[in-house]
C-alpha cells in the first residue's frame, strides 16, 4: 500500500510539470515557428484557367517545372527565344527575334493569344530560384492565389518593405527612332515609351522588379491588341540595345496592366493576398 501511494504520488507531481511545460511548449511554437501557407482550396482553381508563361533558352533547365505543376490548375506556355521560328519542332512556341529579354517571350503570348486569353496568367522566368524571389519558383506557382489575381488583375511575387525602382520622370522625351542615339538617359526613355504608347507620362514610377507577374484576362484586355502589337513591333524594330529596351519594359509593366504608377503593396499584406503567408486573420 504504502508502495502504490508513493506511485499515486509521483503520478501527480508528474502531471503538474507536464501540463504547464506542455502549454509552454505550445505557445513557443504559436509565437515563434515560421508562418506556413494557408491551403489554398485547388480544386476550387480548378475552375479558373490558368495559364504559366515561361520566357526559356536552350540552356534552360527546367526540370524544377513538372513536379511544381502537379495537381495545379496551370498549363505551361514555354516560350523558346533563341530557336528561330524556321527551325522550331511542331508545337514549339518560340518568338519573331530574341531580343528584349523576357519581354518578347511575353508580347509575344498576348498578341497570339488575345481572343482566347485564359482567366489568369503568370508571366514567368526559367530559373527554380533566383535572387529576387523571397521563394522558389515551384512554391509561387503552388500557392499563388488566383482568386487574388483576378480581383487585383496585377500581382508581384516580389513582396517587399517598401518600394524599389522609384524613378523620377520629368517627361523629357526623344523621337522614337533617337532612343539609341548615346546620352539617352532613363528618364528619357522610359518617358518616350510611355508617351508613344501609354498616352501619358506619370510623374514618378515605382513598382517591384524584375518582370515576373501575374494578371488577369481583364488587365491584359484594358489595352486593345492593336496596343500590344505596336509595343512588340517597337520591341523588334528599334536600334536601341535588346537588353535595355527589356528593362523599359520591366520597369513598366504594372502600368501596362492597369496599376497605379507607384505600386508598392505593404509586404504583410501582399504576403497574405498573393501567397497565403503569414498572419492572415
Amino acid at each position: 500500500m504504502v508502495k502504490s501511494r508513493q506511485v499515486r504520488q509521483f503520478v501527480k507531481i508528474a502531471l503538474k510539470l507536464l501540463i504547464p511545460i506542455t502549454l509552454l511548449t505550445f505557445l513557443f511554437h504559436f509565437l515563434f515557428s515560421p508562418a506556413s501557407p494557408k491551403h489554398h482550396n485547388h480544386s476550387h482553381h480548378q475552375s479558373i484557367s490558368a495559364h504559366l508563361i515561361l520566357a526559356t533558352t536552350t540552356s534552360s533547365n527546367l526540370t524544377w517545372l513538372d513536379p511544381a505543376l502537379k495537381n495545379t490548375p496551370w498549363k505551361p506556355q514555354i516560350y523558346v527565344t533563341d530557336i528561330h521560328h524556321s527551325h522550331a519542332n511542331a508545337g514549339e512556341l518560340t518568338v519573331p527575334v530574341n531580343k528584349g529579354n523576357e519581354a518578347m517571350a511575353y508580347l509575344t503570348y498576348i498578341v497570339d493569344n488575345y481572343e482566347d486569353l485564359p482567366d489568369v496568367m503568370f508571366f514567368h522566368h526559367d530559373h527554380a530560384q533566383a535572387w529576387h524571389q523571397q521563394f522558389s519558383s515551384a512554391f509561387e506557382i503552388k500557392n499563388l492565389n488566383l482568386e487574388t489575381v483576378m480581383e487585383q488583375g496585377y500581382v508581384s511575387p516580389r513582396c517587399l518593405p517598401g518600394c524599389e525602382n522609384v524613378i523620377e520622370l520629368p517627361g523629357d522625351v526623344v523621337p522614337l527612332e533617337d532612343l539609341h542615339l548615346p546620352g539617352t538617359s532613363r528618364d528619357v526613355l522610359i518617358s518616350t515609351i510611355l508617351r508613344e504608347f501609354y498616352g501619358q507620362v506619370p510623374s514618378k514610377i515605382a513598382a517591384p522588379c524584375c518582370a515576373q507577374f501575374a494578371v488577369s484576362r481583364e488587365a491584359v484586355k484594358r489595352r486593345p491588341k492593336e496596343n500590344w502589337i505596336a509595343i512588340r513591333r517597337w520591341l523588334e524594330r528599334t536600334e536601341l540595345d535588346g537588353g535595355l529596351a527589356g528593362r523599359v519594359l520591366e520597369w513598366t509593366w504594372h502600368l501596362w496592366f492597369g496599376m497605379e504608377s507607384v505600386f508598392c503593396p505593404k509586404e504583410a499584406t501582399c504576403l497574405c493576398e498573393v501567397f497565403g503567408v503569414g498572419d492572415c486573420a
